[in-house]
Order: C-alpha cells, then sequence, then structure tokens
C-alpha cells in the first residue's frame, strides 16, 4: 500500500477545488483575503503547477466558506464546475468511457487525483449497481459539505455525459437538512436521509446506455499515461485503515505494526482529525455487515462469525447501536 496522506501532509491539488472555491467567491465579489484567513494557503500559489495543500488547510478553507457563503447552496455550485474545471487528469478518460459503467471504474481507479476526500465501495445487486462512500483525509468534519458536493458533481456529470438527466436513488447519512429544497433541485425526489452509509444507487440498464462522447479510441483508459498519473496517488489514513480491516479484524497495536508505526502515534495522527480507531473500525464492520446482509445465503450467526463477534446476539446490539435498526431490516438495502 502507498504512503497513507495525514492531516499535515500536502495532498490535494489546489488547481481544483481551492481554485474553483476561490475563483466563485471572486466571481459573486467576496473578500477573499478574509476566505484564505488563517489557511496558510496564498492566492498567487494556488495556480501553480504541482501546488498542494493539506486537509488541514482544506478544511479551515471551507470553514471560512461556509461562514461567509449563508445561502445554502455552495456545494452545489462547485459540484456543477467539477467537469471540467475540477475534474483535471481525468477529463479526457471520462469523455473516453463507452459508458457509465466504463466511468465508474475509470474514476474509481483515479478519484485521488481529484476527490481526495472520498473512498468507495461497489456492490452489485440484482438490478442496480450501489456505490457506498466514506469520508477521508478528516473531511467528516464537514460530512454533509463534501457529500453534496461529491453527489451533485456526479450528477451534473452524468448530465453533461449523457445528454439526459441523472436517474438513481440517493441516501444521506444524515437526518434532512435545512437546505433541502436543494436537495430536490439537483438531486431530485429518489433521496432519503438517515442511512446507515452515503449510498448512490443506478439501475443496470442506466449504467450501460452508451455517453454522447464522440470519442473511442480504444485502451486509452488503460494507457501508461494513467497508469503514471495513478502512481504517486495516495490514500488518506482512514482509507488505509478501512482497507486493511475490510481485509482482517485488526486490533489497534495490529494495526499500527502493519503501517510500521507505534499505537501511540497512530492514535495522535487519527486524533488529529477528530477520529479515533474504534470508530473506523465499527464503520468497516458495518460495510462488511451490509454486504453480507445483501447475499442470501447469510445469516445473522454466520455474519457474526465473519466478522468476529461471540455471537449473533452481540452482533444484533452492535448493528443497532451503529444504525438504530436491527440487521433485518437492512436485508435488501443492496438487493
Amino acid at each position: 500500500m502507498k504512503r497513507l496522506a495525514t492531516w499535515q501532509d500536502k495532498c490535494v491539488d489546489s488547481q481544483l477545488l481551492v481554485v474553483s472555491l476561490v475563483g466563485l467567491f471572486k466571481q459573486r465579489g467576496f473578500d477573499c483575503h478574509k476566505l484564505l484567513r488563517g489557511t496558510g494557503i496564498f492566492s498567487p500559489d494556488i495556480r501553480k503547477p504541482g501546488h498542494f495543500v493539506s486537509p488541514k488547510q482544506l478544511l479551515r478553507l471551507v470553514d471560512n466558506a461556509l461562514s461567509m457563503w449563508t445561502s445554502g447552496d455552495l456545494s452545489f455550485l462547485l459540484g456543477q464546475m467539477w467537469l471540467p474545471s475540477q475534474s483535471g487528469a481525468l477529463t479526457t478518460g471520462l469523455f473516453y468511457a463507452r459508458d457509465l459503467n466504463a466511468l465508474g471504474l475509470f474514476w474509481y481507479k483515479y478519484h485521488w487525483l481529484t476527490q481526495p476526500w472520498l473512498q468507495c465501495w461497489r456492490w452489485q445487486g440484482d438490478s442496480e449497481t450501489h456505490f457506498l462512500l466514506s469520508l477521508d483525509l478528516g473531511c467528516h468534519q464537514r460530512q454533509q459539505f463534501f457529500i453534496e458536493l461529491s453527489l451533485s458533481s456526479l450528477v451534473a456529470s452524468c448530465k453533461q455525459l449523457m445528454g439526459q438527466s441523472w436517474q438513481g436513488r440517493l441516501s444521506f447519512p444524515y437526518g434532512a437538512p435545512a437546505n433541502l429544497a436543494q436537495y430536490y433541485k439537483y438531486f431530485g425526489t429518489e433521496i432519503s436521509f438517515d442511512a446507515p452509509l452515503c449510498r448512490v444507487s443506478m439501475a443496470k440498464t442506466f449504467m450501460q446506455q452508451p455517453l454522447l462522447a464522440a470519442f473511442r479510441e480504444p485502451g486509452l483508459l488503460q494507457s501508461p499515461r494513467y497508469a503514471l498519473l495513478a502512481s504517486d496517488a495516495r490514500r488518506g489514513l482512514a482509507s488505509g485503515i478501512r482497507i486493511h480491516l475490510m481485509r482482517d479484524n485488526l486490533s489497534l497495536p495490529q494495526m499500527a505494526a502493519k503501517l510500521e508505526m507505534s499505537p501511540a502515534t497512530l492514535k495522535r495522527r487519527l486524533g488529529e482529525m477528530q477520529l479515533s480507531f474504534g470508530q473506523l473500525a465499527d464503520e468497516t464492520r458495518l460495510i462488511r455487515a451490509l454486504y453480507y446482509l445483501a447475499t442470501e445465503r447469510q445469516d445473522a450467526h454466520s455474519i457474526a462469525s465473519a466478522l468476529s463477534f461471540s455471537d449473533a446476539s452481540n452482533f444484533r446490539r452492535s448493528f443497532k447501536r451503529w444504525t438504530g435498526q436491527l440487521p433485518a431490516y437492512f436485508h435488501h438495502w443492496l438487493a
């Protein structure tokens, strides 16, 4: 696994979201000195190739922006700008995708380049493809903003690439927000709240529809150029821990050893991002449990065993603590 980015690592390309955010504020006549205050980000630097900011700087910038922009639509406006202004090196590859299936696989492989705050899990149901989204780099501290931003960029990009409105269902891992009208405007009516995780669901038939792009050069998405772009990509610390936990039930000391650091250092680095190892372990167990629940052959006893619970009752109690519901309630959530 490549080196994992922490709170202080400069790993977010400033020419994408940061430039778009500053440009939008300038366009609307906001005070950009106030926007950048306390971030350690300076206007002359952000347009320079190879300039990166840390998650700490990015979160401070978003905090400043949200305190100044009071209309509740900032994330949605930025999401409309993702293709092409924020998709960066991905733009060409996106336009060569034959359908949403190909586009989704390409984005999944290279999304660190433009949306490094996301971690995506894919599940193929009987009639729908489901994507579960987790946040990385400490961006859970602004969960609603980054989920709105990411999903509005998805919906807007689909419309541009397909020439038709996006079709699918969205579930949000928080209660109905104050800016609910924006959700209906940008996402339609197939939305729900208080979900255990952020979920995007699209019908297989919709994902197989051809895109409008005129470029059809075979093999571009597997070209050395994009392999080179991916070679420098890193995951964030939370993302890397979740991946290890998806493969094995590890304790904190075991995880620290995997990551070649002491348990105290791992706790400190997670604490900088307002995370704990227990939170990540519970979230990963929940994701695995949802996958198991979508498989008809699995029952509570086998799931409990796979997740290293002592018995089915202990698993049910933990699942209800995570979601507010018993496992049976989610048997068809990823159907």
